[in-house]
């Protein structure tokens, strides 16, 4: 057990969700799904359902569309390999350098926890001048956010209340809520706005600098 005063220096850790969050992959991923639905016979998405959908939890959305269970791995799969082709080329969500360089200099220690593949995410950071994260853990289930984060929790021997994860989906907020770190929602990602305040993270906001003063107060 740490005394007082390495609790006191402790620095925040900061955990980033990518896709949505970071990187700006939801057109491409809409895309690459019409193309791959003959193949494994699920629904087109439609330019007006989309927003719909941006309201939905991810089971709901693979039932609108019909994508079973069984056939999710391989639709996954696929469909990474598609983003891998061209991810260097997408952009980011919003601006993040200034924010990431600050808490870089303030001493916060910067991951990402991402169901994309680590040299997906190494690519698109160093193409957009991002380079600023110190630790990446991939997540091989969709919804396996939040062992991850308790394993970084763990080896990096940090207490919860010094954790914040950042996503921009509803399976964020809970993954957060799980391991019972701070949870910040996002509002310019995959989910709407409306949809992430019905979970109740601890905090939702809408740009970036923002997070100064719920992390650096």
């Amino acid at each position: 057990m740490r005394n007082d005063e390495n609790f006191e220096m402790e620095k925040p850790v900061v955990i980033f969700d990518f896709d949505g969050t970071i990187a700006n992959t939801l057109d491409s991923i809409i895309d690459i799904l019409n193309d791959l639905s003959d193949e494994f016979g699920f629904k087109k998405i439609k330019e007006n359902e989309v927003e719909y959908l941006r309201g939905k939890r991810p089971r709901e959305i693979l039932k609108h569309l019909g994508i079973s269970i069984f056939k999710l791995p391989f639709v996954i799969r696929k469909t990474r390999k598609e983003i891998n082709s061209h991810i260097a080329l997408l952009k980011p969500s919003v601006d993040l350098f200034p924010i990431l360089k600050l808490l870089k200099e303030n001493g916060c220690a910067l991951g990402i926890v991402t169901t994309n593949t680590e040299e997906n995410v190494q690519n698109f950071l160093h193409a957009n001048n991002l380079d600023l994260f110190d630790f990446f853990y991939t997540a091989k289930k969709i919804f396996g956010k939040d062992r991850i984060i308790s394993k970084i929790i763990k080896e990096m021997n940090v207490q919860k209340s010094n954790v914040y994860f950042i996503g921009d989906e509803i399976r964020d907020i809970e993954a957060g809520k799980k391991v019972g770190i701070n949870t910040i929602a996002v509002s310019w990602g995959y989910n709407t706005k409306n949809a992430l305040i019905k979970e109740h993270p601890d905090y939702l906001i809408d740009s970036p600098s923002e997070l100064e003063k719920i992390i650096l107060s």
